[in-house]
């Protein structure tokens, strides 16, 4: 098995982890390579350390949690391995730009607002694993 068919599949692991608890060990583990590999091999293929990527990915799907549902923030931000609403705040402002609760009321209001879609749609491609299968 290559390399980015690993990368692939703990791209996957992490996907389906998302609302878990899963560090870089875990996640190497379960590709069969030691930490420090992992990470470098993650990161060659990939561009993005691999809790950048992990984070990345919470994010994404708090957004459109946040985009699609009326869950409390605070449950969003717990769900999505957050310690506090106020962490959680801080990381999606500086992804997203604005607070979480005026991203939800901006997405209501404009359900239509270009940038907020285009931004909300690049992070959350940023999961398609098939970027990678396309890239072999």
């Amino acid at each position: 098995m290559d390399h980015k068919t690993k990368i692939q599949e703990s791209m996957k692991y992490i996907e389906n982890n998302l609302c878990e608890e899963i560090n870089l060990s875990d996640i190497a583990k379960q590709a069969y390579f030691s930490e420090f590999y992992f990470h470098r091999l993650f990161r060659s293929i990939t561009g993005k350390s691999v809790m950048e990527y992990v984070r990345e990915r919470r994010l994404a799907e708090s957004a459109e949690a946040l985009a699609k549902t009326d869950e409390k923030i605070t449950d969003i931000a717990h769900k999505y391995q957050y310690g506090s609403e106020e962490a959680f705040s801080r990381a999606f402002r500086k992804v997203f730009g604005s607070s979480p609760r005026d991203y939800r009321n901006t997405w209501n209001e404009n359900y239509h607002d270009k940038s907020t879609y285009i931004r909300t749609k690049k992070l959350l491609s940023t999961s398609n694993c098939a970027r990678l299968s396309m890239a072999a």
